[in-house]
C-alpha cells in the first residue's frame, strides 16, 4: 500500500549578509583578548555587523525576497509565515509576521513568531514539517530569520568573550509540501532548565525596568551570571547533547553517523567543531566552518547550505544533517536529504 503521509521538503532558500565587519584586531582593541587569541583559540576572525538600514527584520526580509523569488512561486502561494528570527528587533513588542505578510504581499497566508534563541530556525523546520503533515491545507511555508545580537555585546566584559562572535544578517526558505527535492526527514530537540538563569540581559524587562544608572553601568547588554558554574556544566554536557540528538535523529531516519555526508552547522569554538566533525568521521570538507561570518544565531545552517552550494560541497542523494543550540540552553539535529526526491 503506498505511503500516503505528505512530505516536506526546502524549495528555496536565500541569505542576507551586510557589507560591515568587525575583525580580531578592532575586538581586541576594545577588550582585553587578543587578536591570536581570537583567531585560533576562538577559531573565527571576523563577524559581520549590521549597516544603515539593517534592521533584524529588515534583514529577514530581504532574504525573503530572494528566497520566494527563487522558488518561482507568486506570493498567493504562500499559506503560512513563520517568523523565526531574534526577538532583539527593530521595536519592543512587534508582532513581525504580519508585517512580513505586508511587506511581500502574501495575502492570503497567516503567520506566527516562534523563538528558541540560535536554535528557533532547526525548530521551525520541524513544525513545518509536522504541520504540513497534520494540515492539508498547508502547501507553501515560509520560515524567515533576522538576527543582530551582537548589539547585545559589550566587548569590555571578558565574562562574555566566548559570545564576541555575534553578528548580523537574515535567512529565510520555503518549505513546500510534497517538494520534489530536499526532504527534511527529522528533527530531535534537547532542552535543559538548569541553564536559565545563565545568560540574560539583566535590564529592561519587567522585572528591572532601565534606569539611567543601568545605562551608565553597561547593564543593557548580555551578560553571564555564573561564567564558572555555566562553563563547567556546558563542558560536561553540551557535546554530548548534541551527539545524543545526532544519534536520536538518524535513528528516526534509519540512518547512522557514518552515513552523514554534510554538516550544516553554526559557528562554534574550533575545539568545539573538530570535535563534532572527529565523531561523525567526516573530512573538513564535508562541512563548512564560518569563520569570516561569525555567529548568525539561527541563520547558520541556511547560511552553510547556501556556501556549500555555492562551493560545491552538495551532491544530490547527500544526507545532511543541521545542528543548533541556544542559550537557555536547548540542542537541536535535523535531518535532510538533498537533492532530487527518489
Amino acid at each position: 500500500m503506498p505511503n500516503t503521509i505528505p512530505t516536506a521538503g526546502i524549495l528555496s532558500l536565500a541569505t542576507y549578509i551586510p557589507r560591515a565587519f568587525h575583525d580580531a584586531d578592532y575586538i581586541a582593541a576594545n577588550s582585553d583578548t587578543p587578536a591570536d587569541i581570537i583567531r585560533t583559540k576562538l577559531g573565527w576572525y571576523q563577524k559581520t555587523v549590521p549597516g544603515p538600514g539593517d534592521g533584524t527584520v529588515a534583514m529577514g526580509i530581504k532574504a525573503a525576497r530572494k528566497a520566494l523569488y527563487y522558488s518561482g512561486l507568486d506570493p498567493k502561494d504562500i499559506d503560512l509565515v513563520i517568523w523565526s528570527g531574534e526577538e532583539v528587533k527593530e521595536f519592543r513588542n512587534w508582532p513581525v509576521g504580519p508585517k512580513i505578510q505586508k511587506d511581500l504581499g502574501l495575502h492570503k497566508a497567516w503567520s506566527f513568531d516562534m523563538q528558541q534563541r540560535c536554535g528557533t530556525t532547526l525548530v521551525a523546520f520541524k513544525l513545518a514539517r509536522d504541520m504540513i503533515r497534520s494540515d492539508d491545507k498547508l502547501n507553501n511555508i515560509l520560515v524567515v530569520s533576522g538576527y543582530r545580537n551582537s548589539d547585545l555585546i559589550h566587548y569590555p566584559n571578558s565574562r562574555v568573550r566566548w559570545m564576541y562572535y555575534l553578528a548580523a544578517g537574515g535567512a529565510a526558505c520555503v518549505i513546500q509540501r510534497n517538494c520534489p527535492k530536499n526532504e527534511i526527514l527529522d528533527g530531535h530537540c534537547i532542552s535543559d532548565g538548569s541553564f536559565a538563569w545563565d545568560v540574560y540581559v539583566p535590564s529592561g524587562g519587567s522585572a528591572a525596568p532601565m534606569t539611567v544608572q543601568d545605562l551608565q553601568e553597561d547593564r543593557q547588554y548580555l551578560d553571564v551570571m555564573d561564567p564558572v558554574g555555566m562553563k563547567d556544566r556546558l563542558e560536561r554536557l553540551s557535546l554530548s547533547n548534541w551527539m545524543l540528538c545526532i544519534d536520536r535523529v538518524l535513528e528516526k531516519c534509519g540512518y547512522q553517523r557514518s552515513d552523514v555526508d554534510y554538516l550544516a552547522t553554526l559557528l562554534v569554538k574550533r575545539s568545539a567543531h573538530d570535535y563534532l566533525v572527529n565523531q561523525l568521521g567526516i573530512d573538513p570538507e564535508q562541512t563548512r566552518y564560518l569563520a569570516e561570518f561569525g555567529h548568525h544565531g539561527q541563520n547558520d545552517q541556511i547560511l552553510s547550505l547556501e556556501l556549500a552550494l555555492e562551493e560545491d560541497r552538495l551532491t544530490d542523494g547527500d544526507l545532511v544533517l543541521m545542528i543548533s543550540a541556544g542559550i537557555g540552553y536547548a540542542w537541536n539535529a535535523t535531518a535532510l536529504r538533498w537533492g532530487p526526491v527518489q
